[in-house]
């Protein structure tokens, strides 16, 4: 840490604590977490302030969780939050995405009568049996949250045994049971530690907790899960995109733009492939073809595609520089005649925000540029949600049916018919990437 007089950013009149609580904030930041800060006899001396001054503006840096104290041993750089995106994901899901290893433990599972409240948000008579399971969250061993779902008992049998074994929530209600979540509504509130919670999740009783009380639906808006979870305080960041009441169009997917692929992003495809395969096809194909799934020779064979494929590869990335999802398209190798969507894949971490209708709408202006025709692709018989995304972008089954050696299911052919929009399209140039 820097020596000498306070380096005044603060605005011009803020107390001096508040001056030194900023240039702290400043240093910490270059500090790895768990670092120890210098005493406040240290702090004063080097900052030429009072002990008084040095204790507010530690006792500020603790109330924002920036530090910890340990008691005779000094004040340390707290632990790095972990940001969560407000989405409707999984925690395995979520915390993948930033690198960290999640982990669940089932503390209890029980069928128990729904509650006025439970069986007002699963629409189910009260006193119906519904499932209340209990996981305590993990994150790189750690206990970061309690969480309690109750699921209809009825209609969701049998999968606490799968649950037990660490398994995703959401890939067992996608994978055995055909369910497609669709949205929900949470509400957020501050709850405090008692004894039980302070001791699973490892802090004092007391200590401030973030509850999270969800309800989600499915495509066909029936409640599939009540869920209360209590994260910590001092762990979690919660970050959520804010638009303007009324009308928005989601399928514009206006923080991603698309471009034609490249070889050097290969690896991108791949991961995006690999994501979008085993998230979606659980239940569809064997699970031994998506566990066989190889990065590196999933990666050089999407490289050999985008280089000498007959259809042209475009993904649409974000303001990052990732990769979200991708599309590939271009003549129908049984009739030239027709256009053909030969791959379509989005990341999980970015569905439900119009990437994938953005790569069709722009995969669809271009196959028929140059003037109306029909399209055709392939789409799993049973994977039911990707049936409904395409029959709502004008794609029907025309009766065609095959079964690949290599994936082993069923697959049924969508066509989706020239359009007067066609013609009118056909004479406005589209632009490319």
């Amino acid at each position: 840490m820097p020596q000498g007089p306070l380096r005044v950013t603060s605005p011009v009149g803020s107390p001096k604590y508040q001056q030194l609580h900023d240039v702290l904030v400043s240093d910490i930041q270059r500090l790895r977490e768990g670092s120890p800060l210098p005493t406040e006899r240290e702090l004063a001396e080097r900052y030429k302030v009072s002990r008084s001054t040095v204790r507010q503006a530690l006792g500020q840096l603790l109330r924002e969780q920036r530090v910890t104290r340990r008691q005779g041993k000094g004040t340390f750089v707290a632990r790095h939050k972990i940001v969560q995106s407000l989405e409707l994901t999984s925690h395995t899901e979520g915390m993948r995405s930033q690198g960290i290893v999640p982990g669940s433990k089932l503390l209890d599972v029980r069928r128990v009568p729904a509650a006025a409240d439970i069986s007002a948000a699963l629409r189910v008579a009260p006193d119906t049996e519904v499932l209340r399971l209990e996981r305590l969250r993990l994150a790189d061993g750690d206990p970061i949250a309690l969480e309690t779902v109750y699921l209809d008992a009825l209609r969701f049998d049998g999968i606490t045994a799968a649950l037990a074994q660490d398994q995703s929530l959401y890939r067992l209600l996608s994978s055995d049971y055909d369910v497609t979540l669709a949205s929900a509504e949470e509400t957020i509130e501050v709850s405090l530690a008692g004894e039980r919670e302070a001791t699973l999740l490892n802090v004092w009783v007391g200590a401030p907790l973030l509850m999270f009380s969800r309800c989600s639906v499915d495509v066909g808006g029936a409640p599939i899960e009540y869920v209360c979870s209590l994260y910590r305080g001092d762990r979690f960041q919660f970050k959520t995109r804010l638009e303007p009441p009324g009308p928005v169009r989601r399928d514009s997917a206006p923080d991603v733009r698309l471009r034609t692929a490249r070889r050097e992003d290969a690896n991108s495809l791949a991961r995006v492939f690999i994501d979008a395969w085993r998230g979606s096809y659980r239940g569809v194909i064997d699970e031994d073809i998506l566990d066989a799934l190889d990065l590196n020779a999933t990666t050089e064979w999407l490289g050999r595609l985008v280089v000498t494929g007959p259809q042209r590869t475009v993904l649409a990335e974000n303001s990052r520089g990732e990769v979200e999802g991708f599309v590939r398209f271009g003549d129908d190798v049984d009739d030239p005649r027709s256009g053909h969507i030969a791959a379509l894949y989005v990341s999980p971490h970015s569905a439900g925000r119009g990437v994938g209708t953005r790569l069709m709408r722009y995969a669809i202006a271009e196959l028929t540029s140059a003037g109306a025709r029909p399209i055709t692709l392939w789409v799993f018989e049973e994977n039911v949600a990707a049936r409904r995304f395409y029959g709502g972008l004008g794609f029907e089954p025309d009766g065609s049916r095959r079964v690949e050696q290599e994936y082993r299911a069923d697959e049924i052919r969508l066509v989706r018919p020239a359009t007067f929009e066609d013609v009118n399209r056909a004479s406005t140039p589209v632009a490319r990437g």
